[in-house]
């Protein structure tokens, strides 16, 4: 009797992919697949020790499946800023805060939620001028805000006009970020990549974009990763895959799209070493 292989799991088993993106539905898909995610040393390892992620990983989920195990995976460590509130969320803080001293976070507008109580600090302030002193933190994590830098950021309740150039804007913050890293520090980032697009509220960055936003920082201080999506979910990439990807923007047409991309469909993952 001929015996056929057994077929091997994919995570789209455990977490089926939701329909349509940023509904109820689709936000506890997303906290689910990011507590189990968060919680596996095994997948983390995974994504420290530069192997291919699980197949069916994070189909029809946005780029935060990638974003924060990926930051979790690199052992941010003592004094950490928070530039840009993306860690601001229970799930995402039951994570990071034990393998941390200090949590900060630094954001134009304070969002309604907030954890003072967990030990959270929580400063309003632009990025491009900082109220911290020189070498402040150990660790600096910036993901996926750098890009709406200098642009129309009303949506975050910002009135103030976009900038003339952007770019240079974004520079600044770049150049902030690491006068606030202490020494032997490092600096997380995460941007959109793939396309040139700027979507007003933001832009998404193509290589010579992020050539350009790293310009300041030598080539041996900085090591960049990419992660891209297609219709089996999210897979590390040479950027010369990826240069092709549109995000997709939800605010600008939400109609269905062939391969449930719920936001960006490659991320630039970027350590710089103080």
């Amino acid at each position: 009797m001929r015996l056929w292989p057994t077929r091997r799991p994919v995570l789209t088993d455990r977490f089926p992919p939701p329909e349509v993106p940023f509904t109820e539905a689709y936000g506890a898909t997303h906290v689910a697949f990011l507590q189990a995610m968060l919680a596996d040393e095994e997948r983390l390892g995974i994504l420290r020790g530069g192997k291919r992620l699980p197949r069916g990983y994070g189909v029809a989920l946005d780029e935060r499946v990638v974003e924060f195990p990926w930051l979790l995976a690199q052992q941010p460590r003592g004094r950490v800023l928070d530039a840009g509130s993306v860690l601001n969320h229970p799930h995402v803080l039951d994570a990071f805060l034990p393998v941390i001293d200090t949590l900060t976070i630094a954001t134009l507008v304070t969002e309604p939620h907030t954890f003072p109580e967990r030990g959270v600090t929580y400063v309003e302030s632009d990025l491009r001028t900082m109220p911290f002193d020189d070498d402040a933190f150990d660790t600096v994590i910036c993901a996926s805000t750098v890009e709406h830098i200098g642009m129309d950021n009303t949506m975050y309740g910002s009135d103030e006009p976009r900038a003339d150039d952007p770019p240079a804007e974004q520079r600044r913050a770049i150049a902030e970020l690491l006068r606030v890293t202490a020494p032997g520090g490092r600096v997380f980032l995460t941007v959109p990549f793939g396309l040139r697009e700027d979507h007003g509220w933001f832009r998404q960055l193509n290589h010579e974009d992020l050539v350009d936003l790293l310009s300041e920082v030598p080539p041996d201080r900085r090591t960049v990763e990419i992660f891209g999506y297609d219709a089996k979910g999210w897979q590390r990439r040479r950027a010369g895959e990826v240069a092709g990807h549109a995000y997709r923007d939800v605010h600008a047409d939400p109609r269905p799209v062939a391969d449930r991309a719920a936001a960006a469909r490659a991320v630039a993952c970027i350590t710089i070493s103080a």
